[in-house]
């Protein structure tokens, strides 16, 4: 049996390539491909213990909420099936670029996305999230630059 925590937590394989990604899908196709209008108001954001331990300036932290906000409007839109937990991907998204922060920026040679990943498993569990909540962020942030690879990431 599926372990429900591997779709709960955004673990499900999609396809890297948004050209495959979007293979014969509705969406994508033609000159008005079909688009559900939203709001952004459709899309709160989740109310989580970590965002009281954000260390973003408010740059990085306005980007990240675009993030989330294009994000979900993508799915939603283009992909309603999909099952995924908004908190796991609200904390990607917010802690996607924490290794950006000075703090962690200065006492590390890891690139930011590896220093970022560690720092948020960490601020996860620290908060009380769950170890598949912390994993499931901290591979996102890991692989968030990884752009033109093959293959398949998490949802």
């Amino acid at each position: 049996m599926l372990d429900p925590n591997i779709v709960f937590y955004g673990f499900t394989p999609v396809p890297r390539d948004p050209d495959i990604l979007f293979e014969g899908h509705p969406t994508a196709s033609g000159d008005h491909p079909k688009q559900d209008e939203f709001n952004v108001s459709d899309f709160p954001l989740p109310d989580s213990p970590v965002v009281q331990e954000k260390e973003l300036n408010e740059q990085t932290f306005n980007h990240s909420h675009r993030v989330y906000i294009y994000g979900v409007a993508l799915v939603t839109t283009h992909f309603p099936e999909w099952n995924y937990d908004l908190e796991t991907y609200y904390l990607a998204c917010l802690l996607h670029d924490i290794g950006t922060a000075e703090r962690y920026l200065a006492t590390t040679k890891l690139s930011f996305e590896f220093k970022g990943a560690i720092v948020a498993r960490d601020l996860i569990l620290k908060v009380g999230g769950v170890e598949d909540q912390a994993d499931s962020v901290c591979d996102a942030i890991v692989r968030h630059q990884d752009i033109f690879v093959k293959g398949y990431v998490s949802n």
